[in-house]
């Protein structure tokens, strides 16, 4: 096999991370709007609502699933390969026991499904068609989930993110085939993600035998002790997958109950850029966790501390580019996108729920402390408390404000003002304090970062005002513009000379120049 250095690999993950964001940013682009002119606004709700009605059963699978990797990983690179192994059957034949369960809610669900949320008549077979097939597709991953291992022991998650765009053009394909020769339904989404799973799980498998082929699912090796310490080590993941679902997954199910159809379905629309966004970013700050449990497990401290602070800088260097672009032209952007809605409403309702990306985006790889020193416990307790007041503070808003656009408002932007609140103070704080360093070692590339962003935007909207019309045309030349105002600014703000160097070499390298 061959190796490549740290660096290199990173750029690698990198990269074909950007390829499969671009490509959902592209799919979702389309889509969406395609969606509400042919099923309505409601219907667009219904993808998402789906999707966090699943996750809510999911909650019993975090236990067993968010720590498995770790333990796998770790007894591999200290060459412990029975153990390892015991890990890795062990989780397999778990995965399939819990999904029998699973399985048994998702047939209930369905049967009352109208029952438990308000569908309009002519979306029921719809929406439970699509409900079906997410849930069917959700228990495959479940029990194929611990075969993706590899990418992370390997750092070959480049693999996975290459994997994740086959799947995803044919994804595509399938939903233009579907879309362009037959009557449209909602079920096609869940139908093409079915398809691209099966893919994926097929590929995971290749993938799996060909870099990691000492590991091997077997009964024998099935160790209920290896269950037991794997699901008390991630059962305070379980309370920070509540505490997610309490502060952001019962979003569009409270809009659904206490205003509308259609205003979950204007949420949901706000909701998908931005989803887009931090999905991207969760996953990029995933390419610099191999390296992290690597020099955590030799206890290269200084090592690990320089590649925390290059991950927060690349990340804040990376996160400036679509925020400046999104908080700019953002109106421009949905007016153009979805003209038969309300713009204003919808950029406004969007830049209240992400403003506070501005601080989390670039910390993204800090959250991988927690499960790199096995310290998950605070941080799920405070997840969970931060997490307590925004459902109390949403729910209180929806039983005292009348007004509908007041609670779309509210659903908007209390998450927001909690979590902005959390990532300034805990994460960076007490990430530091896990790995013995200062408790202020973060901040001050925190503080850059902010700075860079509203620096950027305010250029932007400085240009936008008296350069860019208001059309296509004149939103891609904004967004272009702010692309390499955002590059040459953030490099000197953010990035650090070595880092400059760095990804200058890279680009000449891929350009051929050098």
């Amino acid at each position: 096999m061959i190796q490549r250095s740290v660096n290199k690999q990173l750029l690698i993950n990198m990269m074909s991370g950007v390829g499969v964001f671009l490509l959902n940013l592209c799919v979702s682009f389309f889509l969406t709007p395609y969606i509400v002119s042919k099923l309505g606004t409601a219907a667009y709700g219904y993808i998402g609502l789906t999707n966090n009605l699943i996750g809510y059963t999911a909650l019993i699978t975090v236990a067993v699933n968010s720590m498995a990797g770790r333990f796998i990983t770790i007894s591999f690179h200290e060459n412990d390969l029975q153990k390892a192994n015991s890990y890795y059957s062990s989780i397999f034949y778990t995965n399939i026991g819990l999904s029998v369960i699973i399985i048994i809610i998702f047939t209930v669900m369905t049967i009352f499904l109208q029952d438990i949320i308000k569908i309009p008549y002519n979306l029921i077979s719809d929406v439970k068609i699509l409900f079906v097939l997410l849930s069917v597709t959700s228990c495959l991953s479940l029990i194929t989930g611990v075969i993706s291992v590899y990418a992370f022991i390997r750092n070959r998650l480049e693999i996975s993110n290459i994997r994740n765009l086959i799947g995803s053009f044919i994804r595509v394909a399938i939903l233009l085939i579907l879309f362009g020769f037959f009557t449209p339904h909602l079920w096609y989404i869940g139908l093409t993600i079915f398809i691209m799973n099966l893919y994926v799980i097929i590929s995971n498998y290749y993938y799996s035998r060909l870099l990691t082929p000492e590991l091997r699912i077997s009964r024998r090796s099935f160790n209920f002790k290896r269950v037991i310490e794997v699901t008390k080590a991630g059962a305070w993941n379980l309370i920070s997958r509540m505490s997610e679902i309490l502060s952001r997954g019962f979003d569009l199910l409270l809009a659904n109950w206490f205003i509308s159809a259609t205003a979950m379905g204007i949420l949901s629309i706000t909701q998908t850029i931005p989803s887009l966004i931090l999905s991207f970013f969760g996953a990029l700050s995933g390419n610099f966790a191999p390296e992290f449990a690597r020099l955590y497990a030799i206890k290269d401290y200084d090592g690990l501390k320089k590649e925390l602070m290059k991950a927060i800088r690349l990340s804040g260097f990376m996160a400036c580019i679509p925020l400046s672009i999104f908080y700019a032209y953002g109106d421009i952007f949905y007016s153009l996108w979805l003209p038969s809605e309300n713009a204003s409403e919808l950029y406004l309702l969007s830049c209240l729920g992400t403003f506070g990306m501005i601080f989390g985006l670039p910390q993204e790889p800090l959250w991988y402390i927690f499960t790199a020193t096995n310290q998950v416990k605070k941080s799920s307790l405070n997840l969970f408390y931060n997490s307590l007041c925004i459902f109390a503070t949403v729910l209180l808003c929806m039983l005292i404000i009348k007004d509908d656009m007041m609670r779309l408002t509210a659903l908007a932007c209390t998450r927001t003002i909690y979590g902005t609140i959390r990532v300034t103070t805990f994460l960076p704080g007490y990430g530091a304090k896990c790995l013995g360093f200062n408790r202020w070692t973060f901040y001050p590339l925190i503080f850059k970062n902010l700075i860079n962003v509203l620096t950027i935007t305010a250029i932007s909207l400085g240009i936008k005002y008296y350069l860019i019309p208001t059309s296509w045309f004149g939103l891609i030349f904004g967004s272009m513009l702010t692309c390499i105002i955002s590059i040459a600014i953030s490099s000197q703000i953010v990035l650090q000379k070595k880092d400059r160097t760095y990804l200058s070499s890279l680009v000449k390298q891929k350009l051929r120049i050098a």
